[in-house]
């Protein structure tokens, strides 16, 4: 399954990738499931590549930074 150096893609388990990511087992699946993050399944478990988990933290940071605008108070913007 995993392999070293630059042989090839490296594949986490879903049991891994919640461990890194810090969040529940269910949240991971229901992203696999979602198509937000891509998955191989090979029997009852799911493999997903290092670089795809990458890109979907990615993504998911992307959403939760704040936005410009609106998040300060007018009268606070020039302490900003």
């Amino acid at each position: 399954m995993s392999t070293n150096g630059n042989e090839g893609p490296r594949w986490l388990t879903v049991d891994q990738i919640r461990k890194q990511q810090r969040m529940r087992r269910e949240k991971v699946v229901a992203a696999m499931l979602s198509g937000e993050l891509p998955y191989e399944q090979r029997g009852r478990i799911r493999y997903a590549r290092v670089s795809d988990v990458e890109a979907w933290e990615q993504s998911r940071l992307r959403r939760s930074a704040p936005t410009e605008g609106g998040l300060v108070h007018p009268d606070l913007a020039d302490y900003a």
